[in-house]
């Protein structure tokens, strides 16, 4: 059995143009690898502060510029292990410029502590103009479920992002245009895997 602490990440620039901009602020090219706001680092920081009690032992992070400061604000100072997943990317992967991920070389430069060894390519192979389909979507989460039950580790954090936390847990993606409730950012949902 494994326990895993989904986390969304911080408020970021694409969360904080929505309500002026609607679904066109995530398409942008303002957004491309959409990084945190204040209000997102704060967030996290502040999570920072009362993680520890979980004693985590992994944490698994989108290679996604928001997500991967959202990382860095709660565990900096946890000394655990930060891996890098390709497969924990925002849904759709692809149509919107949020969700374009940054070269490799860039973020491990950025983030020297974190192990980027997982990601198949420096540049964004994965990204697709038209998006993905909610089978596709499916698959990336049963493809991570497998890759975590091969784990040793018992109690891990994933920082990754409302579609995708919601469809692992729920089944189900909140969608902000037809005006349902998200996903809270920076805030540990625990999620039992057998």
């Amino acid at each position: 059995m494994k326990t895993l602490y989904l986390i969304r990440h911080g408020h970021s620039l694409h969360n904080e143009l929505f309500p002026k901009l609607g679904v066109q602020a995530f398409r942008i090219p303002e957004v491309r690898d959409s990084p945190l706001t204040e209000k997102g680092h704060a967030q996290s920081k502040k999570l920072g502060e009362t993680i520890g009690n979980k004693c985590i032992e992994l944490v698994l992070v989108s290679p996604l510029m928001r997500t991967l400061e959202t990382a860095h604000n709660i565990f900096k100072d946890e000394n655990v292990p930060i891996r890098c997943i390709e497969g924990l990317r925002e849904y759709p992967l692809g149509l919107d410029t949020c969700n374009i991920r940054s070269d490799v070389s860039v973020l491990s430069e950025k983030f020297p502590y974190i192990d980027f060894s997982h990601l198949v390519s420096d540049t964004d192979i994965y990204w697709q103009k038209n998006g993905e389909t909610l089978q596709e979507l499916d698959e990336r989460i049963g493809a991570f479920v497998e890759y975590v039950r091969g784990l040793p580790e018992t109690k891990i954090a994933v920082v990754s992002h409302n579609s995708w936390i919601g469809r692992l847990k729920d089944k189900h993606i909140s969608q902000l245009e037809n005006g349902e409730e998200e996903l809270q950012h920076c805030y540990p949902y625990e999620y039992t895997l057998v």
